[in-house]
């Protein structure tokens, strides 16, 4: 009973380990807060996020017009949990620069996140990222300014194929 009992545990956690979904080489493209993103599995528990974000807005009040646009690049560590949902843990390093009122700007912040990431079937999933001390530093002119965002977050989706 008890070598039973032994093997009973042992096949369920090796079951519980292995991954249900296939995500090597799988790519995506899709949505996050206002950025369009490709993300890529390079096998099924290491994954690459590259995004790219443009905004613009007429201020009536303002000397001029303002626009603005993002990139960023990013690595995870995913590791299913339940069937069809990721947990996932990683970085991304953005970059910004656009023109304010007819001041130059740009800026750089680091990202550290953990998130999770369903899938509603094998092409389509929804995520969402909780950012934890987000550092960053921008230019504007002359002016050099530093920020430190303990707790933000945002949320996603993509379509793999």
């Amino acid at each position: 009973m008890r070598k039973v009992l032994t093997a009973m545990v042992l096949v369920s956690v090796l079951a519980g380990m292995s991954m249900a979904l296939d995500l090597t080489g799988k790519t995506g493209i899709g949505l996050r807060a206002s950025n369009f993103s490709i993300r890529h599995f390079v096998n099924n528990s290491f994954g690459l996020d590259i995004g790219v974000g443009y905004s613009s807005s007429t201020d009536t009040s303002a000397p001029a017009d303002s626009n603005a646009s993002t990139y960023s690049l990013g690595g995870f560590y995913a590791k299913e949990i339940y069937q069809n949902t990721l947990f996932e843990v990683g970085a991304t390093l953005q970059g910004w620069q656009g023109l304010y009122q007819g001041t130059y700007y740009n800026g750089l912040s680091i990202n550290p996140f953990v998130g999770g990431e369903c899938f509603i079937n094998d092409h389509v999933s929804f995520d969402g990222k909780v950012f934890l001390g987000t550092y960053g530093s921008q230019m504007m002119g002359p002016v050099r300014t530093t920020s430190l965002d303990i707790l933000s977050g945002n949320l996603g989706a993509h379509i793999y194929f």
